[in-house]
């Protein structure tokens, strides 16, 4: 199984609610994000770390090798991506994690995860397509509020923060289609990282997933 390094954007959505200088921007913003990707190579760690994950003998240290795996996914797309130091708006979207990642998290920060009340379990459902289709369904409409761990504008769990974290990265060159707009689901040229998403979930048979706010609120 390969790690999907080097991808091109997910496409458009409808356009038309959207305010006329974001319709306007998208099909640029599509278009930066190809081209750099274009011109970027595929980190070779990052599934060296996905083989070690692989070999790791329980989930936790199996979600801890993949975490490694995202952030040398995400190297090499990094100093291309809007993506900066301060930059919050996706700190205030849903943020989907599992129960072990909460366990991960209340170790680094002296908190004990709560049980939430609207979780998904991975194996509740035949398959992995309906558990995500089913942990989609939990996230409430608009947006939820900031991640409890935003501190002044920052993440104060950066080193321990989830693959959901890890793998998003927004490939225009600023962060004008991040910004939040209620009520209007906005497109970003997000890097797809699909296949290791997948994989984070397969290494965890059984999960709980919840937003990172039913397990901090």
């Amino acid at each position: 199984m390969g790690v999907e390094g080097v991808t091109a954007p997910s496409t458009a959505p409808d356009l038309s609610l959207l305010p006329a200088d974001l319709q306007e921007r998208w099909p640029l913003a599509a278009e930066r994000a190809s081209r750099k990707l274009a011109g970027l190579s595929e980190n070779p760690a990052a599934w060296r770390l996905v083989q070690a994950a692989q070999r790791a003998p329980n989930a936790r240290q199996r979600v801890v090798w993949l975490q490694r795996a995202a952030d040398a996914w995400a190297a090499p797309m990094r100093a291309v991506a809007a993506c900066k130091a301060g930059c919050s708006h996706c700190c205030h979207t849903p943020v989907t994690i599992t129960r072990l990642e909460a366990d991960l998290i209340g170790r680094a920060t002296g908190r004990t995860p709560a049980s939430p009340a609207r979780s998904v379990r991975l194996d509740d459902h035949e398959t992995l397509a309906a558990a995500i289709e089913a942990q989609a369904e939990l996230q409430e409409p608009g947006w939820p509020g900031p991640c409890p761990f935003l501190a002044d504008g920052r993440c104060s769990v950066y080193a321990a923060r989830p693959m959901a974290c890890r793998l998003l990265l927004n490939l225009d060159d600023d962060d004008l289609l991040c910004r939040l707009i209620e009520g209007t689901p906005v497109p970003v040229p997000y890097a797809n990282a699909g296949q290791l998403r997948a994989v984070y979930l397969l290494a965890q048979p059984g999960a709980e997933l919840a937003d990172i706010r039913a397990f901090f609120p």
